[in-house]
């Protein structure tokens, strides 16, 4: 059986307004459009992977409101657990 990928990601809100950013043409599912996070790496906690991911990717520091239901998705080869924050 495969196994499931643990992604977190950050609904990011600033005023009225909410983060999504678009994928890069030269990663998996190219030029779409996401919430930003990542796989937990071994030993991370989510709390810890999405407050990484973030400065990583946009290098901004977030505050962390609270965590959101997870939810399992199955991509055509490969499968995840969204964990939203």
């Amino acid at each position: 059986m495969e196994k499931r990928i643990k992604v977190t990601c950050a609904i990011i809100q600033f005023n009225d307004k909410i983060l999504a950013v678009q994928r890069s043409d030269t990663m998996k599912l190219p030029l779409k459009w996401e919430f930003a996070g990542g796989k937990i790496e071994k030993g991370e906690t989510e709390i810890e992977c999405i407050k990484r991911e973030i400065f990583e990717e946009l290098n901004i520091k977030i505050k962390i409101k609270k965590r959101l239901t997870p939810i399992a998705y199955e991509y055509p080869d490969f499968k995840i657990k969204l964990i939203p924050f």
